[in-house]
């Protein structure tokens, strides 16, 4: 009696409420019905025992009561069986729910990790393109500033040019830059010569004030400057009789910028250009691209 009353205990003791999922719970129930039909059993034989004990005849019940108690003994071992095996089972379930609910909660602390680091990287992509944004805008200021302070500077330039010059007809102003040249006054030279191809670019001279103007660069060292006028006098005056001797100096001056591919380029296309220069000509011109080794 003792043994059944530590087994109901037992059985008590697991019925209290436990944390697991649903089908764990479900399934735990399932069994302890089936170990309370049991124990109505273990019951109901134990009545019947104390009832035949006192109704039979003494030799009947001796035997009876032993074979009754047997059966009670197995009975008892086989829920005790049940118990320890679903106590055993309960304690997984109790582990396997921690475990699941450990493994969440660091899933959850990982994700909000990862969370605020796309936060952070996201933060940081949008101060980049704010930076990138207003450095475009500043960039885009100062292009418009140049350009308005280019364009007040070139307007002054040609107010000053019509001041000075303006008065002057096209011949004289040519020939008294021409005159500066042949002096070396060069920068007096270059001023004039400026000036004519702004007041009368359409003028029969204008190709020839443009070579000056290359020249008068090229005698200063000036080859950056010598080039462009040198290449704008062959492109903008190619009908012009110092059309040959732009070209040609345009390849002079890529020379002496160490520009030695462009330098050859200029001399072949003069060769194309001017096939029917003097042989003088053609000389020189051979000379420079052997100094060159153009191809």
């Amino acid at each position: 009696m003792k043994s059944l009353f530590c087994l109901i205990l037992s059985v008590g003791v697991l019925m209290m409420p436990v944390a697991g999922n649903c089908a764990s719970v479900a399934d735990l129930s399932d069994r302890m019905d089936k170990l309370e039909r049991s124990l109505k059993t273990v019951n109901k034989k134990l009545s019947n025992n104390y009832v035949g004990s006192t109704k039979r005849p003494a030799e009947n019940g001796t035997d009876a009561a032993v074979v009754n108690a047997q059966d009670l003994e197995e009975n008892v071992r086989q829920l005790t069986g049940d118990v320890e095996r679903m106590a055993f089972e309960r304690e997984e379930d109790i582990e396997k729910q921690k475990r699941i609910q450990d493994d969440n909660a660091q899933r959850f602390i990982d994700l909000e990790k990862r969370l605020q680091e796309v936060e952070r990287k996201l933060q940081k992509m949008t101060e980049e393109k704010n930076r990138a944004e207003q450095a475009l805008k500043n960039a885009e200021k100062q292009r418009k500033d140049k350009e308005i302070a280019a364009q007040k500077a070139e307007k002054d330039r040609k107010e000053k040019i019509k001041a000075a010059y303006g008065k002057k007809d096209a011949k004289t102003l040519y020939n008294e830059a021409f005159a500066a040249i042949k002096k070396q006054n060069y920068k007096s030279a270059e001023t004039q010569f400026e000036a004519f191809l702004e007041l009368h670019p359409k003028n029969d001279l204008a190709g020839n004030a443009q070579y000056w103007l290359g020249e008068s660069y090229f005698a200063r060292g000036q080859f950056d400057k010598a080039a462009i006028a040198f290449a704008e006098g062959f492109q903008e005056y190619r009908d012009s009789q110092k059309a040959p001797d732009n070209l040609f100096k345009l390849g002079l001056t890529m020379a002496r910028m160490n520009k030695k591919e462009e330098a050859c380029i200029a001399f072949k296309n003069f060769s194309a250009e001017y096939p029917k220069v003097s042989e003088s000509m053609k000389k020189r011109l051979q000379k420079e691209m052997n100094k060159l080794s153009c191809r």
